[in-house]
């Protein structure tokens, strides 16, 4: 059950269709984004769960950090993922070029679904759609453990929280993991960003270099 006073994912709008091959995975009010506990070398790898621990969606790095061909041709200084759902359908590509301090996403047909822009340090992004509308910020604390996550215009919509992997994981393995709670209604767009912005923060700070 929803916590009081707060809107069923059902009833949320959905009014920015961009993923087109499969319906929008991450329809849920939160979710878990794992590393697995394997060590893939200079690949970087995550699991998408809801808090039923189903597995939603999977991104897997598609090759070693540079020169990845992406749809055709070398891409210096970038690392591209792979998000498929747990049944290996595309649902996009995510694209973090490193020297721009950009990430683009990409529907399966290779239209840009949206870019997360890194603005001042590494504790602000910016989430801009397919259409080049802000329709995110993302600020994170002293930490870089807690980030929380705002609309246009200020209002809260959603945060991100690093949590505890466990002690062998944590010690052992590169296993990292994060938690997005969704706080009121938001578009699609909007979800899919903040749900691929825990990716982009391990990446960017705690992930296989």
């Amino acid at each position: 059950m929803p916590a009081a006073g707060r809107v069923p994912p059902s009833l949320w709008p959905r009014n920015c269709c961009i993923l087109t091959v499969v319906d929008d995975p991450f329809d849920f009010q939160a979710l878990r984004v794992h590393q697995p506990g394997r060590f893939l070398p200079n690949r970087a790898s995550y699991e998408i769960f809801n808090e039923q621990r189903q597995l939603l969606a999977i991104a897997t790095e598609t090759g070693a950090h540079t020169r990845i061909n992406f749809p055709s041709k070398p891409l210096p200084d970038a690392r591209v993922l792979a998000v498929t759902t747990a049944a290996n359908e595309p649902v996009l590509t995510l694209i973090k070029h490193h020297r721009e301090r950009v990430t683009e996403l990409h529907t399966p047909e290779g239209e840009l679904a949206g870019r997360i822009r890194a603005t001042h340090t590494t504790r602000h992004y910016t989430l801009i759609d397919g259409q080049g509308e802000t329709v995110g910020k993302v600020v994170g604390d002293l930490a870089l453990k807690h980030f929380m996550v705002t609309g246009a215009q200020g209002a809260e919509f959603a945060w991100l929280r690093k949590t505890w992997a466990g002690f062998t994981k944590e010690m052992l393995t590169p296993s990292d993991h994060y938690k997005v709670e969704f706080t009121a209604p938001v578009s699609r767009s909007a979800r899919l960003l903040t749900v691929m912005m825990a990716i982009v923060l391990d990446l960017t700070l705690y992930g296989p270099m």
